[in-house]
């Protein structure tokens, strides 16, 4: 089934961000981590991006908002296809054989990866939720991201996460990847009319300050059983917050604060 979502967006701001790091640079798994001599505190050593002197680093607490009401809606297209999940050691990453698209001003991004944090890595008014999902799109040029964000409650059981239980999770990186069949990424989707957007980074090595983010009001649910088969597969792979530098989020006139 394709499906045609709006998504709202707005007067944004675009940068650059490397989906390869620069130089040839390979950020391997080994080469990060999320406790010890290896985590977030000792990034900038791997990556200068990653450095507490960076000044649009992510995630962030969205604890104020700008609404503004010149937001146009942005349609994401998508359909039913092959999903490929696999474990890189430091998450579990998504990859589609027919690839859902996000028109952003005119330019087609398309659908690089999506991927999976727990806790969410996004606070709102200084909320976690128990979980976020990151939808990664790049531009032809590869320059350019656009990241939608999906934040997690415990709740009602998930179709879509159910779609990928069913598979099985690659539970270590020596795991073979699964495959899903028929997996739609829009149904992963809460409101997409209705989010936060603001400039900032990669939220792993290398950092790159170029990410255009697009974190969806409306947190989705899952059950207590999907949120554990989950969380015993990614333990706490989530970035600290970091400051947020001046930076102004705006939010849709749709939906909550």
């Amino acid at each position: 089934m394709r499906r045609n979502l709006w998504l709202v967006a707005g007067v944004f701001v675009f940068a650059a961000a490397q989906i390869v790091p620069a130089a040839g640079q390979v950020i391997a798994a080994g080469d990060f981590a999320y406790t010890g001599d290896n985590g977030p505190g000792f990034w900038g050593e791997i990556s200068p991006a990653c450095a507490p002197t960076s000044v649009r680093q992510s995630p962030i607490d969205i604890d104020r908002v700008v609404v503004d009401p010149r937001l146009d809606p942005l349609r994401v297209t998508s359909t039913e296809t092959t999903t490929i999940i696999s474990n890189p050691g430091y998450t579990l990453v998504g990859k589609q054989d027919n690839k859902p698209t996000v028109e952003l001003r005119g330019v087609t991004y398309t659908l690089v990866e999506f991927h999976f944090h727990a806790l969410s890595e996004h606070t709102v008014q200084g909320q976690y939720g128990v979980m976020e999902l990151h939808v990664v799109f790049a531009d032809p040029s590869l320059t350019k991201l656009a990241v939608i964000g999906v934040i997690y409650k415990v709740g009602r059981p998930n179709g879509f996460l159910r779609q990928i239980l069913s598979a099985g999770l690659p539970e270590k990186s020596t795991s073979a990847p699964v495959t899903v069949e028929n997996l739609n990424v829009a149904d992963a989707f809460t409101d997409t009319r209705s989010y936060y957007n603001y400039p900032g980074s990669l939220t792993t090595p290398p950092c790159s300050e170029t990410v255009n983010w697009f974190v969806l009001k409306r947190w989705a649910e899952l059950s207590q059983e999907q949120f554990d088969a989950f969380r015993k597969v990614l333990g706490n792979d989530f970035r600290p917050l970091q400051k947020r530098n001046g930076r102004v989020v705006r939010a849709t006139p749709r939906g909550p604060f």
